[in-house]
């Protein structure tokens, strides 16, 4: 059971289809042929079974050529271990760079987006104090009217409708001045 917790963690960190690998089938054979070396090895200890010399040459041999093979595996699992380590970096930096994109790209943005008011406001600033000079005048005019018509024969409905007039005008003008300036 522990053999097949390990075997199913390995397919998991590579993603690998249980079965579908050369290597792991030979992993699975070498597993099985190292557990019936040990058994004999463990078989002769106990002087169950007498080993002549060239079975246990052979037995020898074929647990060196097993060792070999699992340090083999071991460096090649390094070797993933370092890959998988390199893809994340990558993967981490690259996330960066398109954080540091997308930052610049909203600045340029944004940029665009002042430049654009900075170029509408200019226009208006200058209707603004065209209609701020005109109100002046008109003020002026008004306190001149209003003047003389207290001194002269005016007449008073004359006299209403220019007031009026200039009333409604500032308003205008005061109107106008909130909703561009503000």
């Amino acid at each position: 059971m522990n053999s097949k917790t390990a075997k199913d963690i390995i397919i998991g960190k590579w993603g690998l289809k249980s079965g579908s690998s050369r290597s792991e089938s030979d992993l699975e054979k070498y597993k099985q042929e190292n557990a019936a070396l040990r058994k004999s090895m463990e078989e002769v200890v106990k002087g169950k079974n007498k080993m002549t010399d060239p079975e246990r040459n052979r037995l020898l041999e074929k647990i060196l050529s097993l060792e070999k093979e699992k340090e083999k595996h071991n460096h090649l699992i390094e070797e993933k271990d370092k890959e998988i380590q390199n893809l994340k970096d990558k993967l981490r930096s690259k996330n960066k760079n398109n954080e540091v994109s997308l930052l610049q790209t909203q600045l340029e943005e944004k940029t665009k987006e002042a430049e654009r008011r900075e170029r509408l406001l200019c226009p208006l600033s200058e209707v603004v104090s065209q209609l701020k000079c005109n109100s002046s005048t008109v003020t002026a005019k008004c306190y001149e009217i209003e003047n003389r018509a207290s001194t002269s024969q005016v007449s008073q409905v004359s006299f209403q409708e220019t007031l009026n007039f200039v009333r409604e005008f500032k308003t205008y003008v005061k109107d106008f001045h909130d909703i561009f300036v503000s």
